[in-house]
């Protein structure tokens, strides 16, 4: 595409005293018309590639493409002002190939000196341009387009990422870490008391927590129970199905304490009383002498009407009474 001129001419030609006439091929009115805005602003560069000396590269285009001064790598301190204007630009360039280092200053002193977008050392591309600006007698860098990935940003170190990781500073550049790394807790997490500082001090000063631990009554029950502290079951609330028994229930069945059943109670035969008829059980030895084992003295105690066997053929009624002074079996029938 062809180029196009870039200003108007600081002197234009009065075209009263000096009126275009149409006999040259640039008059008067050609001298004084606005540049073209069409076509593409463009610049070639005189020399092909500028070798650093000492550092120092001195440019004389606004394309400029560094090479190094031995070797395949070098370091570029200074852009020597030679050459150039105050709010030149330039395209930095690394020769292909060439490894070049453009040393930043953050606060430039000497002429020449450069100060980078990323106020870091960084280092030049040989397809992608480092622009600077000169302002005064110092080069700043100026723009720079997309940032393709966090990595490409001059204080930030990235090294082998992975996912669900941040950044973090680590006092001279951000790096990557996972959040166990940096010590930041997942958003669902279990956390132990003993690791958070200050806990019970913290629980303690809480008013809500402090009027739960000291409450020593609770809301108001109604019903079979009542009371807000200490509870009363109220009168006639008991019944059979409030009773953990180990067994059901018959008709004319006590019930009787049995450690060894569930909840410690049974139902069971009454035994004793007024019956018509009363079933005892019979002893097969000869020597059984009842299940009473306190007599205490006359008048107090226990005692008992069993039935054992005599011998082959017989058997009788026995019970155990305190008799001239001591417990005497007596045979009844």
């Amino acid at each position: 595409m062809a180029r196009k001129a870039l200003y108007k001419h600081a002197t234009q030609v009065n075209t009263n005293t000096y009126p275009d006439d149409g006999t040259s091929p640039v008059g008067s009115n050609e001298w004084n018309a606005d540049p073209d805005s069409q076509g593409m602003l463009g610049f070639s560069p005189a020399s092909a590639t500028i070798t650093i000396a000492s550092g120092v590269a001195t440019v004389t285009d606004t394309i400029t493409v560094v090479a190094a001064e031995s070797s395949t790598s070098d370091t570029l301190d200074k852009l020597a002002i030679t050459n150039t204007s105050q709010y030149d630009l330039i395209y930095l360039f690394a020769d292909t190939g060439d490894t070049i280092t453009l040393t930043n200053t953050s606060s430039p002193s000497a002429d020449g000196q450069i100060r980078t977008v990323s106020d870091s050392n960084e280092t030049l591309s040989s397809t992608v341009p480092t622009i600077l600006i000169r302002k005064g007698n110092y080069w700043y860098g100026y723009g720079g387009g997309v940032v393709n990935a966090v990595s490409d940003i001059g204080d930030v170190t990235i090294s082998s990422i992975a996912s669900g990781e941040i950044l973090k500073w680590n006092g001279s550049a951000w790096i990557n870490q996972t959040l166990a790394e940096t010590g930041i807790a997942a958003a669902s997490h279990t956390q132990a008391a003993s690791t958070i500082t200050d806990f019970d001090t913290e629980v303690a000063n809480n008013t809500a927590v402090t009027a739960n631990t000291a409450k020593t009554t609770n809301a108001t029950h109604s019903g079979e129970v009542t009371g807000s502290g200490a509870l009363t079951i109220a009168d006639n609330i008991v019944d059979e199905a409030n009773l953990k028994v180990s067994n059901s229930p018959t008709n004319g069945y006590m019930l009787t304490a049995q450690s060894g059943d569930t909840g410690g109670l049974t139902w069971a035969s009454a035994g004793g009383g007024a019956t018509v008829v009363h079933t005892f059980s019979n002893n097969t030895t000869t020597t059984y002498t009842g299940t009473a084992s306190s007599f205490g003295t006359v008048g107090s105690g226990d005692r008992d009407i069993y039935i054992k066997k005599i011998d082959a053929n017989n058997e009788g009624v026995f019970t155990k009474i305190w008799k001239n002074g001591s417990a005497v079996e007596v045979q009844i029938a």
